[in-house]
């Protein structure tokens, strides 16, 4: 999918209702073989999956209409850390500020190369960020599963 038109869908996307973001979130976890989580309050996380090798790899989305702040970074870093997570996807709407990258990556005991911070246009457009993530997730690619007509 060319990059423009998976932006205006993505635009489309975070301008709906949470309640339609929280099932897009969840679907997306389910697509990629986590356990969802619960709708609502989940504890900071969307989806688990504990492969053979006993590495816990963690989901989360957040599907905001701007772009994530130092204070999400906070957040996700106290989440990797709280589940003791060896693998995190990070599923924003529209992107991550500098200061959420440059706050999270500073974090001691953070290993860059496990944590995948992507867009709904790196899901969509299929970009480089999304090819790096499908190496450590495979499932990855079953995103093309999603029926879209479902979110209204």
């Amino acid at each position: 999918m060319e990059q423009y038109i998976a932006y205006n869908l993505a635009l489309g996307i975070v301008r709906t209702s949470s309640k339609t973001k929280q099932e897009l979130g969840r679907t997306f976890a389910r697509i990629l073989g986590f356990h969802p989580g619960p709708l609502g309050k989940d504890g900071g996380i969307d989806g688990v999956i504990i492969p053979e090798d006993g590495r816990l790899v963690y989901f989360q989305s957040k599907l905001s209409q701007l772009e994530l702040t130092v204070d999400h970074a906070k957040i996700l870093y106290a989440d990797i850390m709280y589940h003791k997570a060896e693998i995190s996807v990070m599923l924003s709407g529209v992107g991550y500020k500098k200061t959420f990258k440059d706050r999270l990556f500073g974090h001691p005991y953070i290993n860059p190369g496990s944590i995948h911070l992507l867009t709904l246009v790196d899901i969509l457009a299929k970009t480089d960020s999304y090819d790096l993530a499908v190496q450590d997730i495979p499932k990855l690619k079953l995103i093309e599963e999603i029926n879209w007509k479902q979110f209204k």
